[in-house]
C-alpha cells in the first residue's frame, strides 16, 4: 500500500459574460506525487530567498511573482519528477445546467477530473490525499470542502482524505498554481514558454467538450 498525494488548483473564473477579462477557460490543474520531495525543495528555496531579502508573505503564487523568480520555481518543478494533468473546460460550451452555480461547475469539473487521474496514479488499496485550493471567488469554503470530499468518495474506495486548503499554507498547492499558470497561458493566450519548462512532466491536458 502506497501514499499518493494529489493537489490542485483552479485557474479562470466563474462568469459567462465573454467581456474583456473574463477568461476563455475554466480548468483544474494538479499535481501528484509520492514522497512529498517537491514540497521539501520549495521551501528550501523560500528560506534561500528569505535570508536573501524576498519577502514572501503569501508563498509562491505565478500570476504575481517577477519573472526571474518564476524561473527559480518552475526549475525546482521540472526536477522534481512529479505528475501533471489539467482538465480544460472552455466555458462557452458549458451547458445552461452547469452555469446554475460555481458550486456546481466546480466540482463538475473536479469529478472529471480525478475521474480520470486517480485510476491512473492510486491502486484502490492505496492511501489518498487530495487538497484542493481555496476558491479565490464568489463560492463558500464549506461548500467546496463539501464537494471534494464528495467526489474523492466516488472515486477511491481505499483509505482517503481530502481537504480545501488556502494555497499560501501549502507548497505542493502552491505548486499546483505554477503547473496550471503555465497551462492557462498556453490555451489562453497561445504563449507556451513557460509551458515548455514543464512539458516533459504533463501527462495530460484533456479538453472537455471537445468532440
Amino acid at each position: 500500500m502506497a501514499q499518493v498525494e494529489i493537489a490542485g488548483d483552479e485557474s479562470g473564473d466563474f462568469s459567462f459574460s465573454g467581456k474583456t477579462g473574463s477568461s476563455r477557460y475554466f480548468m483544474i490543474t494538479t499535481i501528484t506525487t509520492g514522497d512529498n520531495a517537491v514540497a521539501h525543495r520549495l521551501l528550501d528555496l523560500r528560506n534561500e530567498l528569505m535570508w536573501n531579502g524576498y519577502a514572501l508573505p503569501s508563498g509562491f503564487h505565478a500570476r504575481n511573482d517577477s519573472m526571474a523568480l518564476r524561473r527559480r520555481v518552475y526549475q525546482v518543478i521540472a526536477a522534481s519528477g512529479v505528475r501533471i494533468d489539467a482538465t480544460i473546460v472552455e466555458k462557452s460550451k458549458v451547458d445552461e445546467a452547469l452555469r446554475l452555480s460555481n458550486e456546481r461547475l466546480w466540482q463538475f469539473v473536479w469529478l472529471v477530473h480525478l475521474r480520470h487521474v486517480i485510476p491512473r496514479v492510486a491502486h484502490p488499496t492505496d492511501e489518498l490525499l487530495v487538497l484542493a485550493a481555496t476558491i479565490r471567488t464568489q463560492m463558500r469554503v464549506e461548500s467546496a470542502a463539501r464537494g471534494i470530499v464528495d467526489v474523492v468518495g466516488q472515486l477511491h474506495s481505499g483509505p482517503k482524505q481530502a481537504h480545501v486548503v488556502n494555497a499560501a499554507s501549502d507548497l505542493l498547492v502552491q505548486a499546483a498554481d505554477y503547473c496550471g499558470w503555465a497551462i492557462q497561458r498556453k490555451w489562453e493566450r497561445g504563449d507556451a514558454s513557460a509551458h515548455g519548462w514543464i512539458r516533459h512532466l504533463i501527462a495530460s491536458e484533456h479538453a472537455v467538450f471537445e468532440k
